[in-house]
């Protein structure tokens, strides 16, 4: 199955500048059986590539002209053609699982977590039994977070949207990804694509977010709170981020 990614940034600003600079995590890493048949990113100025300390790429375009408008715009296509239960990546992981269980930045935790994870903890440190436990904490969460577009803003935190009970996608990895955290599991955000052409998913107008957990053997697992399900093939990772 083929899928088209068509995505503009448009910044606007309230007086011309001199000179900006624009960095951009865009730049996908296929799963096993999905592949890029094209990708491209346009925009103003002169360009750079270069990998961050999460392993993502990153593209910065730097305008040294007046302007004051700039757009980057992605075009691409990508397909898949396996059935596996679960996106797996071949990539080396560039810092240890252990990073990925910092109390930080929209994932903080606190007490008000406690209630969500209640008699998870015992059976989340076991490895075999790790899958099924976020499955349960998944759907823990889908129960409690309704879906709502409007209710935050890209600086909502988990607490935050754990307190109002309502959120959209990167809420609800949020609230995952602190809640993970908070049993032990390293999380961290994952940001990137879903088809937007299926009613019965919760998917934002540009891009999607979900989370992934650190399971022994198996490495990082998707999971998409705003869903209920891991993520499948449809489903193109650009970026991840604590």
């Amino acid at each position: 199955m083929r899928f088209s990614v068509h995505h503009a940034t448009h910044f606007q600003f309230d007086q011309p500048s001199r000179h900006s600079i624009h960095d951009v995590r865009l730049t996908p890493k296929p799963a096993a059986a999905q592949r890029i048949v094209s990708w491209r990113i346009d925009g103003p100025g002169k360009r750079s590539e270069w990998i961050d300390g999460h392993g993502n790429q990153v593209t910065t375009f730097s305008v040294a002209h007046e302007h004051d408008s700039v757009e980057i715009v992605v075009h691409g296509l990508y397909e898949y053609s396996g059935a596996d239960q679960w996106l797996r990546y071949a990539d080396v992981p560039t810092l240890p699982a252990p990073f990925w269980l910092r109390n930080t930045g929209l994932a903080r935790h606190d007490a008000s977590f406690d209630p969500v994870i209640a008699d998870l903890a015992e059976r989340a440190a076991q490895p075999a039994a790790r899958v099924a436990v976020l499955h349960e904490l998944m759907d823990r969460i889908s129960k409690r977070i309704a879906y709502k577009t409007g209710a935050s803003t890209v600086d909502t935190t988990a607490i935050e949207a754990l307190t109002r009970g309502a959120g959209v996608a990167q809420d609800e990895a949020h609230i995952f990804i602190a809640c993970c955290r908070r049993l032990g599991v390293p999380a961290r955000y994952v940001s990137g694509y879903l088809r937007n052409d299926d009613p019965e998913l919760h998917v934002g107008r540009t891009s999607h977010s979900w989370a992934e957990a650190w399971v022994p053997g198996l490495e990082w697992v998707g999971f998409d709170p705003a869903n209920g399900i891991s993520p499948r093939g449809d489903s193109l990772r650009v970026a991840v981020g604590l």
